[in-house]
């Protein structure tokens, strides 16, 4: 109920709507009563009408009716008492007739009063829903956009270890229960005005009977709680199947390429149907709760009913009561049951809502391990260094290096080799924030990198990932996400350094292309290339280029690779070589041991001399010009 309640006050900031919807309820819950309260006056004096009616004296003659014995005194008084003259009624009707007078008139009047109330119920009824529907609706769009920027804020280390499928759940299906829950929550706000008003009526109207046909409703708690519990859980069984189905299909489609190449639709497909059907299973077990709970309800409350029909045909019979107010009891206690079986839904409905609140606040009470310092500086231009000391990294299953030194001067392109897996990539990682060091610190001009803002930490930064990401846009878009702002021209020049410019405009789109999911409809090459482009469009002063050639050819390399060397000039570049010939004409080549952590630091031609690890590489990758290094490592 804890999540429950978060859930409910994330509709504080709407409490202007909140009061106006209140407002509303109140009044449709008065109007809806109130033609109750007039049918019973209207009825009450349709019965004196008729009575007076039947005692006045029928014209016989001045003979017959001097023959006729003379009626006693207060008789046609007493004819028009009623048995519940001193009910609460009683005020009611004799106000409606000191104001409409008797007989037609009074009876043109209260039908007036019925139809006004009907057409004030109908414009309140629209307020009510138009007000429900927008309220639910902001609470969900606000909820999901602001899980989609906590999730944005938290460490990549929390990405590594959570399902896919979980997180969209999470950020999709989850907030969208939001606003069930948001609507049910205003259903609870709605339905008790509704039960009050019309329990005054029908107490007004006979509040013995009310109390027997109020006793159905401890009856129907233990069976409704018990069964209300058992949807809860249930609901969340159906939540963790749902994340498989998410994670599974987009697995399945996201490596469709490889599900064919291996034969394995057929089997891909069976696991698919297994979940669903699973998932099936437990939305089926959901239903027949849902269905068992209705009729318990009805035949609870219609045991109520009975009785009180036993109870009140008595009274009437017996003269204690008249006929038209027990009428107008029983049509009270129809109405009235209307909203009790609505807020019993509601509270099931909060059970099949509550887990996937419960989900969201748990991502969103979910603390980023790598958070911004308060009071952090903005990082100025790389005047003189960045330097690694003493650094030691571990994902947890172990360190990735321990101990690391490295400095690298403004202006220096340096090269980095090892094999995969030793810790190359971690360095730009490390760099950039995804992930913090067990130990040791990361300095640029002397400063933490933990003392400055995120945004100017990373302004100063431009990225080619060897596993290349598109956005599924146009090939403009996607370079344009280098520098947001950049004109056509400079999009342009920048996919002719990347040597890719040729190529999209033989796209029938050209550079409206839509590259696809990932950028599914180009080649690894092209994609890369697409990477590249983005990187030098975004003009920043420090390179990181984690193999950033290894899916072109020879040509394309020697292309991009004199566009980069262009680029360097003036700024800072750290490069994960892929191939050993990239990386010969760096200032400095740093060699990461086989076992992890850095072997050796030297020119190319130092390093054939001081490093065994980069001599054995190079004289195994000696006139192969397109082999890798962990082509040498497997030799």
């Amino acid at each position: 109920m804890r999540y429950l309640w978060r859930a409910i006050k994330l509709l504080l900031p709407l409490k202007g709507l909140l009061a106006l919807y209140i407002g509303c309820t109140l009044l449709l819950a008065a109007v809806s009563s109130a033609p109750l309260g007039v049918g019973n006056a209207l009825l009450y004096n349709l019965r004196l009408a008729a009575q007076d009616a039947a005692a006045a004296p029928v014209e016989l003659g001045e003979a017959a009716s001097a023959a006729l014995p003379a009626a006693p005194q207060g008789a046609h008084k007493a004819s028009r008492l009623t048995p519940d003259q001193d009910d609460v009624s009683k005020w009611a009707n004799t106000k409606l007739v000191s104001w409409f007078g008797t007989g037609m008139s009074l009876v043109y009047a209260l039908c007036l009063i019925i139809l006004a109330c009907l057409v004030v119920k109908g414009v309140l009824d629209f307020l009510v829903s138009y007000l429900q529907g927008y309220i639910s609706t902001k609470l969900q769009m606000d909820a999901t956009v602001r899980v989609m920027r906590h999730a944005l804020t938290l460490d990549m280390g929390f990405f590594d270890s959570e399902k896919m499928g979980d997180l969209a759940v999470r950020v999709y299906g989850d907030t969208s229960t939001l606003r069930a829950t948001a609507k049910v929550t205003l259903d609870m706000l709605e339905k008790p005005p509704h039960i009050l008003f019309l329990i005054a009526v029908a107490v007004c109207l006979n509040w013995q009977l009310f109390l027997i046909g109020a006793l159905g409703i401890p009856l129907i708690v233990v069976p409704f709680y018990t069964l209300t519990r058992k949807l809860y859980k249930n609901t969340y069984k159906a939540i963790g199947t749902q994340i498989d189905i998410s994670q599974a299909g987009g697995q399945m489609l996201g490596g469709l390429r490889l599900v064919r190449a291996y034969n394995a639709t057929d089997a891909e497909g069976r696991n698919f149907a297994r979940l669903i059907y699973k998932y099936m299973g437990y939305a089926m077990r959901k239903i027949v709760i849902r269905a068992i709970q209705r009729p318990l309800t009805e035949v609870i409350l219609g045991l109520s009913v009975v009785l009180v029909l036993i109870v009140g045909s008595g009274q009437v019979m017996r003269g204690e009561k008249s006929l038209e107010s027990f009428v107008i009891f029983l049509i009270a206690l129809g109405t009235l049951a209307h909203p009790v079986r609505g807020l019993l839904s509601t509270l099931s409905d909060i059970a099949e809502f509550v887990p996937s609140a419960e989900r969201t606040f748990e991502l969103l009470d979910r603390k980023p391990k790598i958070v911004e310092k308060p009071g952090a500086v903005e990082l100025q231009p790389l005047q003189r260094e960045i330097v690694f000391e003493s650094v030691t990294l571990d994902y947890g299953r172990g360190p990735i290096f321990q101990g690391l030194d490295l400095a690298i001067r403004k202006g220096e392109r340096v090269g980095i080799v090892g094999r995969t897996g030793v810790g190359k990539s971690s360095l730009l990682w490390l760099l950039l924030r995804f992930y913090e060091p067990k130990e040791g610190r990361i300095r640029i001009d002397g400063v933490d990198i933990r003392d400055v803002t995120f945004h100017s930490l990373r302004e100063h930064m431009a990225l080619v990932a060897q596993d290349t990401f598109l956005f599924h846009t146009t090939i403009e878009e996607n370079i344009r996400y280098g520098r947001p702002g950049a004109t056509k021209e400079e999009i342009v020049a920048a996919a002719k350094a990347a040597a890719i410019h040729d190529e999209i405009v033989s796209f029938p789109e050209g550079y409206q292309t839509v590259t696809g999911h990932g950028g599914a409809a180009l080649s690894g090459g092209q994609r890369q290339r697409l990477s590249v482009a983005r990187a030098i469009l975004r003009d920043a002063p420090i390179l990181l280029l984690d193999e950033a050639t290894s899916a072109m050819d020879s040509e394309r390399e020697a292309q991009v690779q004199a566009a980069l060397e262009k680029l360097a000039q003036g700024r800072t570049s750290i490069v994960i070589a892929h191939r050993l010939s990239t990386i010969r004409g760096c200032d400095r080549i740093v060699v990461f041991a086989d076992t992890g952590g850095i072997e050796k630091v030297g020119t190319h031609d130092e390093l054939l001399s001081v490093s065994p690890t980069y001599k054995r590489l190079w004289d195994r990758l000696a006139g192969r010009k397109d082999a890798t290094v962990d082509d040498a490592a497997a030799d």
